[in-house]
C-alpha cells in the first residue's frame, strides 16, 4: 500500500515538472478550460453538489498535505471524499481561493493558489497546487497537494 502511495506521489511530482518545464506554451483559451475546472472546484464544494465535485477528479486521484508534525498524509479519491463528507456532516464548510496562477502545457495544466478553509466557523489559510490532465477533451483534477499556514514556525 505504501508503495502504491509513493508511486502516486512520484506521478504527481512529475506531472508537475512537466508542466513547469514546458509552461510557455500556454493559450488564453487553454487558462479558460483551466479556470473552469477551478471554478466548478470551488462553486460545487457544497454539500447539496459534493456528489458531482467529485465527478472532477480521475479515479487515481490522489490528495497529499502537511501534518502540524511536519509528516505528510496521502489519500487515495474515496478517502478524500469520504473526509469532505463528514466535514459537511459535520457542519458548515467552504474555501475560497486567492491568488490563482494557472500554468497549461497541451494536455496538461498546474494551478496554485492561496486558499481559506472554512469548517464551523474556524478559518485556516493555507496553499494549494492542483494538477490537471486532459482525458477525452475534458480536464480532470489527477492530484492535489496542500499545507496549512503554519504561522508559529513562520511558514
Amino acid at each position: 500500500m505504501r508503495a502504491m502511495k509513493a508511486r502516486r506521489t512520484l506521478a504527481a511530482a512529475l506531472m508537475i515538472a512537466a508542466v513547469a518545464a514546458t509552461g510557455a506554451g500556454q493559450s488564453r483559451e487553454g487558462d479558460a478550460a483551466v479556470q473552469k475546472v477551478v471554478d466548478a472546484y470551488i462553486g460545487l464544494y457544497r454539500k447539496d453538489t459534493l456528489e458531482r465535485w467529485k465527478g472532477l477528479f480521475l479515479p487515481g486521484f490522489t490528495a497529499s498535505y502537511t501534518n502540524d508534525d511536519g509528516s505528510v498524509t496521502t489519500r487515495s479519491l474515496d478517502e478524500f471524499y469520504e473526509r469532505q463528507q463528514k466535514a459537511f456532516a459535520a457542519g458548515e464548510v467552504s474555501e475560497t481561493l486567492q491568488n490563482v496562477r494557472i500554468q497549461r502545457s497541451g494536455r496538461l495544466a498546474h494551478v496554485s493558489a492561496d486558499f481559506r478553509f472554512t469548517s464551523r466557523g474556524t478559518t485556516r489559510p493555507g496553499r494549494l497546487m492542483l494538477l490537471l490532465i486532459e482525458q477525452r477533451g475534458e480536464l480532470k483534477i489527477a492530484a492535489l497537494t496542500f499545507t496549512y499556514q503554519l504561522t508559529h514556525q513562520g511558514r
